[in-house]
């Protein structure tokens, strides 16, 4: 189930922005005539990975049932405060 669900994100991710990033580069290439909008559209998305990568967390070594059932609890307990 969890390969599954990453490889479905993995998959769809890649149609999207393999699909828009060309004819969002040949756009911002029409309307400002310079490389640069590229570059700085290609930082930015860049950027968005290194957050992303920053954020998640590391599963190497940890039972994810375990993981699971903490995530449970801290979900449950927020409930209960709300």
């Amino acid at each position: 189930m969890r390969y599954s669900g990453v490889s479905l994100g993995y998959q769809v991710t890649s149609i999207v922005a393999g699909s828009l990033a060309p004819v969002i580069a040949v756009k911002l290439l029409e309307v400002f005539d310079s490389a640069v909008p590229i570059a700085l559209y290609l930082a930015g998305a860049a950027a968005v990975t290194a957050v992303a990568v920053l954020v998640a967390r590391e599963t190497k070594g940890f039972d994810l049932a375990d993981i699971d059932r903490a995530d449970a609890a801290r979900d449950s307990a927020a409930n209960v405060r709300h």
